[in-house]
């Protein structure tokens, strides 16, 4: 048995009552808060700029460390949980995240910043992985879709909510206060973990993949950190080349290695199920390269193209907050109705034009168009998010799912560190190393919508029945 299995195996059990309703919202709580400090930051660079005498273009590396460590430390969660119990590790998680965040607002110069979001990005992995470990094998399988909705609520809020709190936070009190928000929820939420959460049974001594935590580890961060590189144009050609060079050359070998070892650190043998394939890996990849690009793009083009503050450009994007929630408390009957090939085939391209659409603002343009359009942007990036969320583990076994959530976290945030990374190095690129100007931010929108639209070629692929047993899709039709 795996480290992951194993995990899965040992938390099997049946919450009852408040437990079961409290269950979930501890894991929403660790679930907001990485969410939550890998955007609250994108409104706050000017201002972090300022005050640790940084130009925001170089900031970026902020956002990437914390994502190469969640990314690094994600797979490390099965296995300690197992080691150490699930209660203890997702515990310690919190532990570590909320002294972590502590540390970011007490930082007084770069490099103390970004360790220190590292160690954010470190705790923030475990909490990722061991809380969908919980989820899955403590609820059965119809009853996740909707306790997924409304656990993602979380997770989609920090994209939405923020750009608004980074901005308010920094403009009246201080930038280093989106950092210790985090504490007393994170003490909160390990209390309750501490109640809730199951204990360890007996303690399973499975040898950890050394080997391939090196090699997946420094893949993902040369990859990372040489996306960084080119944004900021902080090196040499040659140097930033031979990073992104070594990165593709080191993740090759490790993909090898791992589908060849025993107990590998990363089970790529799952993406041979043709819906998690197609629903993240092929087109959900691309389309989260393309949203997710809009969080980092939108409000520095409200900042630095239309001259607004970090305040006004925090609560114009707010709104698609309000659409995500609406769409999500609607999208098992959406589901249920249409079914995931249906739902994704006809909203790629209308969120491929949403994204491209952006670049079609202007600062004279009314507030009210312009919180109409985040608003609707909103819902369609809900609809597309939940879709392939919840299809990604429409065809994962039971004794799958712990191996599953480690890769699903991973693939996702590499996605999230190539969007963002991608965005940085297309808009210093056009900007030729100076200010971005609005046209630089037009251009790049576009690129952006294309990207998007390439995901639809993937869920063409999809089957009507693809899914159904969790949407519940053509179940009328059938006679079991």
């Amino acid at each position: 048995m795996t480290a992951e299995t194993s995990a899965t195996a040992t938390t099997r059990f049946a919450p009852a009552g408040e437990a079961s309703m409290l269950l979930p919202a501890t894991v929403a709580c660790g679930v907001f808060m990485t969410s939550l400090d890998q955007n609250v930051v994108v409104t706050a660079l000017p201002g972090i700029g300022e005050s640790l005498a940084r130009p925001p273009s170089q900031l970026g590396l902020l956002i990437t460390v914390y994502v190469a460590s969640l990314i690094i430390s994600m797979p490390l969660g099965g296995w300690a949980a197992d080691r150490f119990g699930l209660r203890n590790v997702y515990c310690f998680a919190l532990l570590v995240f909320a002294s972590a965040s502590a540390l970011c607002g007490l930082s007084e110069n770069i490099w103390m910043l970004v360790a220190s979001r590292a160690l954010q990005g470190f705790g923030g992995a475990l909490m990722g992985t061991l809380g969908q470990v919980v989820i899955l094998s403590s609820f059965p399988r119809d009853r996740t879709l909707k306790i997924n909705m409304y656990i993602s609520l979380a997770g989609q809020s920090g994209p939405l909510v923020g750009p608004l709190v980074g901005g308010a936070l920094t403009t009246y009190v201080s930038w280093r206060w989106i950092f210790y928000i985090n504490i007393p929820i994170a003490l909160i939420a390990a209390l309750l973990a501490a109640s809730l959460f199951p204990s360890a049974t007996k303690p399973v001594r499975t040898p950890f993949d050394f080997p391939g935590f090196l090699l997946v580890g420094s893949g993902m961060a040369l990859l990372v950190f040489g996306m960084d590189s080119l944004a900021a144009r902080d090196a040499a050609a040659s140097i930033i080349a031979a990073e992104l060079g070594a990165a593709v050359a080191i993740l090759t070998v490790a993909s090898f290695y791992c589908l060849r070892v025993r107990n590998p650190l990363l089970d790529l043998k799952l993406l041979r199920i043709r819906t998690f394939r197609v629903s993240f890996l092929t087109g959900g990849g691309l389309d989260t390269i393309g949203l997710s690009s809009v969080v980092f793009l939108l409000p520095l083009m409200f900042q630095l193209g239309f001259g607004m503050s970090a305040v006004q450009a925090g609560s114009l994007t707010f709104v698609a907050a309000i659409g995500s929630l609406l769409t999500r408390f609607m999208m098992p009957r959406i589901l249920n109705r249409f079914g995931f090939r249906r739902v994704l085939v006809a909203n790629t391209p209308i969120v491929a034009c949403l994204v491209a659409g952006f670049a079609l603002m202007q600062a004279s343009l009314p507030a009210w168009i312009v919180l109409a359009y985040i608003f609707v942007f909103g819902v369609f990036r809900s609809v597309q998010w939940a879709s392939t969320g919840n299809l990604s583990y429409s065809d994962i076994a039971p004794e799958q799912l712990g191996r599953f959530s480690a890769l699903y976290y991973i693939l996702w945030q590499l996605a999230v560190a190539v969007s963002v990374g991608l965005a940085a190095a297309l808009l210093s690129l056009l900007a030729g190393g100076g200010q971005a100007s609005v046209n630089d931010f037009r251009i790049l929108f576009v690129i952006e919508g294309l990207i998007t639209l390439c995901a639809l070629f993937a869920y063409l692929r999809l089957t009507p029945q693809d899914g159904a047993h969790v949407s519940g899709h053509g179940a009328h039709m059938n006679t079991e």
